[in-house]
């Protein structure tokens, strides 16, 4: 099969609906109190500016009540609904005044940096893949499935993917090692009882299935994800963003923002060589 022929990159905005925040947005501890208050809505852009965005109106406008709290200041009035403006946005009555409003605009989303905190510091991703050649299309919400520019064995060409797992097979004397082994994180057993699992090791091969444990399939994972929390395109298919886990850590960390721990691992570990 032919690796999948990756498009050029091509202008394509994520409309989302942002609501108006108040204060000083490049003070840090009020941008804490933001996201303490909406979670993953509201993010760095790698411009650096920052707001909070949402797939669905009808959130947007619940947070945007709870503004004036959030920021410190008076506390918006209740009892009011949010209303369309006839060209996409919505207004929210926030006094006795109906001139005293604020705005929910729908408007086009800026990328989210890909950049990690760690110990404090916006760091980029750099995994244990980075000393790979680099493929000829990187973009944002790209999956590992385009020509790598290498070839199998037999003379085929290899998607990102299938090189990715040759090059950590290799590395390996025939297996595929997680890049992750002994990360913990909470699931569910058998019984649907809350447990810790923990990355194993030694990963199955997607090439010899039908595979005994399905869940330790090998998959190539985007450390920062393809899509964000509002399913905009984040994370691009750099080999720097690639990491080996296996399928069951892979659905954990689905469009999750990075942890910390991942990523230090992750730019600790010894690069792999082609």
């Amino acid at each position: 099969m032919e690796p999948t022929a990756c498009p050029a990159p091509v202008e394509d905005p994520c409309w989302r609906y942002r609501i108006q925040l108040v204060g000083e947005l490049m003070n840090a501890a009020l941008r804490a109190k933001y996201v303490a208050a909406f979670g993953d809505a509201c993010y760095v852009s790698e411009a650096s500016t920052f707001d909070c965005w949402y797939k669905t109106w009808e959130k947007a406008c619940e947070d945007a009540a709870l503004i004036g709290q959030v920021s410190g200041n008076a506390p918006y009035d209740k009892g009011y609904e949010c209303q369309p403006d006839g060209v996409g946005n919505y207004w929210l009555q926030i006094g006795p005044d109906v001139a005293n409003r604020t705005w929910i605009y729908f408007d086009k989303a800026p990328r989210q940096t890909p950049l990690v905190e760690v110990d404090g510091v916006p760091t980029e991703v750099s995994g244990p893949y980075r000393n790979l050649t680099e493929p000829k299309t990187l973009e944002p919400g790209q999956p590992f499935e385009c020509d790598s520019g290498m070839v199998g064995a037999d003379g085929t060409p290899l998607t990102q993917q299938k090189w990715i797992l040759q090059v950590n097979r290799k590395a390996h004397g025939g297996e595929i090692h997680s890049d992750l082994a002994g990360f913990k994180w909470p699931c569910k057993n058998e019984k649907c009882e809350w447990v810790m699992c923990e990355e194993p090791l030694v990963l199955g091969d997607p090439a010899k299935k039908p595979l005994e444990y399905p869940d330790t399939e090998a998959q190539v994972h985007h450390v920062v994800p393809m899509n964000d929390k509002r399913s905009c395109s984040w994370g691009t298919n750099s080999n720097r963003n690639a990491a080996v886990i296996s399928r069951a850590l892979n659905r954990h960390f689905t469009n999750d923002n990075p942890p910390e721990e991942e990523v230090k691992k992750l730019n600790d570990a010894s690069a792999y060589m082609p």
